[in-house]
């Protein structure tokens, strides 16, 4: 997935690799993902993205792709 973060994000990332939390800035965003779905159950993750797109209904393909995703992070984190 490629995305574009803020540079002071980038710098964060950045830091955490130098202080050794992590081989890579893959490594670090992958880690920081797998806590936040940790921290969040599937239910509350599709609430918000039917919150933020209900009036679109051409989103709704996007709310069960961000399920898949979820869900499939997560069996990734415990195969890791």
């Amino acid at each position: 997935m490629t995305t574009r973060l803020d540079p002071a994000v980038v710098d964060a990332i950045d830091r955490c690799v130098a202080a050794g939390l992590g081989p890579n800035r893959g490594s670090i965003v992958s880690a920081a993902v797998r806590a936040w779905l940790a921290e969040h159950s599937e239910e509350a993750i599709i609430a918000s993205y039917r919150r933020r797109y209900a009036h679109d209904a051409a989103h709704e393909d996007l709310i069960g792709h961000v399920a898949e995703f979820s869900v499939a992070a997560c069996l990734a984190a415990d195969q890791t």
